[in-house]
């Protein structure tokens, strides 16, 4: 049993996840299958590099809203962690910080005034790591994610809920109808479960175009992705 073992039951192979990257202009696909590689990848790093342990290790994630941080929370919850949402330059009071490159500088010192581990994730829509795009790291001690999370195994063996027990122990509220979700991004972690967890629970899919679009091109996004409900 995985965290998306109904999705994989049900159809691995159909878009559950559909990104549109502002900066890059790069729209994204990610099936039940891509989704769970991921997700196994970075539960398996939080166990073997971090050490997490279910029920005591905290993340925190400092990330726009886009793919990279929904493969973060859906491994996270896998590996037993709670995963919260932070703003970069805070305090922090995590055992696992997860930043962007671009705001890395101000959240190295909240990582070392809290024996933090600082991953660093750069904003390239396929995942490419700091140093793969030319850039440095902000710290000697940070990690660099994208070559880092590569390394990790496709499938986590061990035990974890799947996504709507996940759920379920997270609000008490129904599931949403299993629909096709346009999601214009999230500011806080209840508007992750409640825009993408929540919708992929209920074996439904999320096109998520985040950023500052005009309501044309939501409209357009909409029409091509066939999306039956918004967020």
């Amino acid at each position: 049993m995985t965290l998306l073992s109904q999705l994989l039951a049900d159809d691995p192979a159909s878009p559950r996840l559909s990104v549109y990257d502002e900066a890059s202009g790069a729209r994204l696909d990610f099936s039940a299958q891509t989704l769970d590689n991921w997700t196994s990848k970075v539960g398996n790093l939080l166990l073997e590099e971090f050490d997490a342990q279910p029920g005591a290790t905290r993340v925190e994630l400092r990330l726009p809203s886009g793919w990279q941080a929904v493969a973060l929370v859906l491994g996270a919850l896998s590996a037993g962690c709670e995963v919260v949402l932070g703003e970069h330059g805070a305090p922090t009071e995590a055992d696992v910080l997860f930043c962007s490159l671009d705001a890395a500088d101000e959240d190295v010192p909240a990582a070392e005034a809290a024996g933090s581990e600082l991953v660093v994730l750069t904003a390239d829509p396929l995942g490419r790591g700091v140093e793969e795009i030319g850039e440095e790291l902000p710290s000697l001690d940070a990690i660099d994610f994208g070559p880092t999370v590569r390394s990790y195994g496709d499938q986590f063996v061990e035990p974890c809920p799947t996504l709507a027990e996940a759920w379920a122990a997270h609000t008490n509220a129904p599931l949403p109808p299993a629909e096709r979700y346009l999601c214009t991004g999230w500011s806080s972690t209840e508007e992750l479960w409640s825009r993408v967890l929540g919708p992929l629970a209920a074996g439904g899919s999320v096109v998520i175009a985040a950023g500052l679009r005009p309501a044309e091109e939501l409209e357009r996004i909409a029409r091509a992705e066939k999306v039956t409900a918004r967020l």
